[in-house]
């Protein structure tokens, strides 16, 4: 063989490696003892020559939420959305003014309601939770999510979850775990978001509940919200859900608080199977916050932390074991004083003056280019005063709306709770979502009105409605759902 022919085959060999090279799979996580001891424990449950290997069937891994895979200060992140239904809603009820707990709920004063679970936790619960369809929740949830914004982070809800957290659930996903989140918060709550953010589906989702009703309303058969039967996902609660619902023993577990060490104890002491245990640890006040035995809110952390130098639970640092907190996010847009000038369009021919937003009610053409839903009368009036009232196709609606110029802020809007088709109710879903990004509105030379957003592109395409339809459904405030 040529020399120069094996002098480079050896040099080749030496630059390029041997085998595959992968990803780090916890590329967040610092090379500290806690991750060489998630990777340890994965590595011997799912080697098949390994004397601890698992059947996949039986890898089971159960999380906490509030504090484990997003935060839960200030307040846990379902409080923190029953407050703004309040405010929200209390404009129709003026006795709860007189509420001692709803006063405490609008005035940030979370101590009173986690002190008080069984009646001012459950009071506030039922004024915003009860009485309405699970699709409605699910509705109202959805429309909260769009907008609201964690207080001290300034990033939507979804947004403000710990990036090494969702490296460990894909971690354990491409190595056959199942995983399930056992936390305190609302089953109902979580289920709404949990697979578009940590790609867990609702039925791996354990959480607190409460009896739901079987009805009829209108023609088609709805489960109805109430704050009956509660059940507490807490403390020793969850090893009973877990049994309950999953009907297996994890042989992992997750958890940050003394409310977690309950299922701690029962993934990992007598489990026939290898076991796992870990207890994240909030002592980065910079990045996130720092507490352990005296949080702002929930998430104490006393006895389990003594338990986890007894029981070898591993314990993460979030200051000194992570690398990073939070994924990544598209920086959030600047907010616009107007709306960027748009083409100009030919002057309407005379006689008729040119349209304004007061002339008319205005029926909904058109949503963000892909139509409307038939049977769905979707309309809106504005009033000189600044009232703005129409109907969603699903549910009356009223509020406020800001005029100037040619900008154009809607909102807040309060609506009724009406049980609808799920096709109506996703109609309602795309026309909320529209109406909370206008910033603008322009017309056509034929009259018609475009609402846009901020980057002037229009999102709703109306048509003037001379007069509400005679069988419209009159507005009832939201709270008192028509029968």
């Amino acid at each position: 063989m040529n020399p120069c022919v094996i002098v480079f085959a050896v040099v080749l060999a030496w630059v390029l490696p041997v085998g595959p090279v992968w990803a780090d799979p916890l590329a967040s996580w610092n090379d500290t003892s806690p991750k060489k001891a998630v990777i340890e424990f994965v590595e011997r449950v799912t080697k098949a020559e390994s004397a601890d290997y698992v059947p996949e069937p039986e890898r089971i891994a159960v999380f906490d939420n509030d504090g484990t895979l997003w935060p839960e200060n200030p307040v846990p992140t379902q409080i923190a959305f029953a407050v703004d239904e309040l405010k929200s809603l209390v404009q129709f009820h003026p006795e709860w003014n007189d509420d001692a707990y709803v006063q405490a709920a609008l005035d940030g004063d979370t101590a009173t309601l986690l002190a008080n679970h069984e009646t001012g936790l459950l009071r506030v619960i039922s004024l915003t939770h009860a009485g309405m369809s699970t699709d409605e929740f699910r509705l109202r949830v959805q429309g909260w999510l769009a907008t609201a914004k964690h207080p001290r982070f300034g990033r939507p809800y979804t947004d403000v979850v710990y990036q090494p957290m969702l490296e460990l659930l894909a971690y354990l996903r491409a190595n056959g775990f199942k995983t399930y989140i056992v936390s305190g918060g609302g089953a109902d709550f979580m289920r709404v978001w949990s697979e578009p953010t940590y790609a867990i589906p609702p039925e791996q989702v354990i959480g607190s509940t409460a009896q739901t009703r079987f009805e009829w309303r209108s023609d088609y058969p709805v489960l109805i919200k109430t704050v009956d039967n509660i059940f507490v996902d807490d403390k020793a609660g969850k090893p009973v859900a877990i049994h309950q619902y999953i009907g297996r023993r994890p042989i992992a577990c997750f958890g940050n608080s003394d409310g977690d060490q309950a299922m701690l104890e029962y993934t990992t002491i007598g489990n026939p199977r290898p076991s796992f245990g870990l207890l994240v640890h909030h002592t980065d006040a910079e990045r996130e916050y720092a507490y352990d035995a005296e949080p702002q809110s929930s998430g104490k952390l006393v006895d389990a932390l003594i338990e986890a130098q007894k029981r070898g639970w591993t314990v993460v640092s979030m200051r000194d074991d992570w690398k990073r907190i939070w994924p990544d996010s598209p920086a959030p847009l600047k907010a616009l004083a107007a709306v960027p000038e748009l083409p100009p369009e030919p002057p309407p021919p005379p006689p008729p003056p040119p349209p304004t937003l007061f002339d008319n009610a205005w029926v909904v053409e058109d949503i963000n280019g892909r139509g409307v839903v038939e049977r769905a009368p979707t309309y809106i009036r504005f009033e000189e005063d600044g009232r703005v009232t129409g109907d969603t196709g699903c549910n009356p609606f009223n509020g406020s709306a800001v005029v100037k110029e040619n900008t154009l802020k809607i909102g807040p809007l309060a609506t009724t709770r009406r049980a609808c088709k799920p096709a109506i109710l996703k109609h309602e879903i795309r026309f909320l979502d529209a109406i909370a990004k206008i910033h603008g509105f322009a017309f056509d030379k034929e009259g018609t009105l475009r609402l846009v957003n901020s980057a002037g592109t229009a999102l709703l395409r109306l048509s003037p409605l001379l007069e509400v339809p005679a069988n419209a459904p009159p507005f009832t405030a939201p709270g008192n759902p028509s029968p």
